[in-house]
């Protein structure tokens, strides 16, 4: 197996301290380490300059260097993205959340995928925990199909569509942000969308779909390399700003992807939204 890429990680903070402890810990223990792993903050306070302060040496005896950044420009996930492709130099650029988790041999299986496919832009690992709380119910996929909402698949990757079940590397047609990994060479061409503010709802399906649209075929999950999202509720909105946040920045990504059908799509979730509401209200 021949995997000669060097590695660069990008994790975007907010708070979220001792989430990111407990990811650098699994970064620490990869059968193959990253050149360098690169913190771009948004917190404003020093609780994350603190920790990255605390792993610097352990970091330094597996020759990788974590450099903490505070992020100079407005706070949002995107521009936090574009500040550390801005930097990194690793021929791989690996884009975590804070509140991540990976299996051993992460790294070494995403570039697998890269190494045996020539094709290949975009990798993400496989988030085992989403396997534990969730179900394939058919008749809520015939409902988010409907109405275009998420729903959970088998080996299947689709847009709107996330593998609960997944047996082999396979095609996809967007890439999760909690984890994601890029040839550097696609920030040639395509960059992160900073009209997306702060949290950002769907920017890793703007931009993962952006290329796909253009390039086919070129991104890959594998359930080889494992992750836990925690999806931890420090740093998030309140619920009701962050719904208005959310449903501001679905639709603009729909409309930038699919032109006048996403405004379509946007509206036809928005109904399937509500929808969904007044059962959890009425019956639950």
């Amino acid at each position: 197996m021949y995997i000669p890429s060097k590695t660069s990680i990008v994790i975007p903070s907010y708070f979220r301290q001792i989430d990111l402890s407990e990811l650098f810990d699994s970064i620490l223990m990869q059968t193959i380490t990253p050149v360098e792993v690169i913190v771009v903050d948004d917190t404003p306070n020093d609780s994350i300059k603190i920790v990255c302060e605390g792993y610097e040496l352990k970091f330094k005896k597996i020759n990788t260097d974590l450099k903490y950044i505070r992020n100079p420009k407005e706070r949002g996930i995107t521009i936090a993205r574009n500040v550390g492709v801005e930097i990194a130099l690793g021929d791989i650029i690996i884009f975590l959340d804070s509140d991540t988790i990976f299996h051993q041999k992460y790294i070494e299986k995403i570039l697998e995928v890269f190494n045996d496919n020539s094709n290949a832009l975009g990798v993400q690992g496989w988030i085992i925990n989403h396997a534990e709380y969730n179900k394939i119910n058919y008749l809520m996929k015939i409902f988010a199909k409907i109405f275009y909402l998420h729903y959970n698949t088998k080996n299947s990757c689709n847009f709107m569509e996330y593998p609960i079940i997944l047996s082999n590397i396979i095609n996809c047609t967007w890439l999760s942000g909690s984890n994601m990994a890029y040839k550097k060479d696609v920030f040639n061409e395509f960059r992160f969308d900073e009209k997306l503010k702060g949290y950002a709802t769907g920017e890793d399906k703007l931009f993962s779909h952006s290329i796909f649209q253009k390039h086919p075929n070129s991104l890959f999950i594998t359930p080889h390399a494992k992750i836990i999202h925690k999806v931890s509720e420090e740093g998030r909105l309140e619920n009701k700003e962050l719904i208005k946040l959310s449903n501001n920045c679905l639709k603009y990504v729909l409309r930038k992807l699919f032109g006048f059908k996403g405004l379509l799509r946007y509206h036809r979730q928005s109904i399937g939204r509500s929808i969904i509401r007044i059962i959890n209200r009425y019956l639950f």
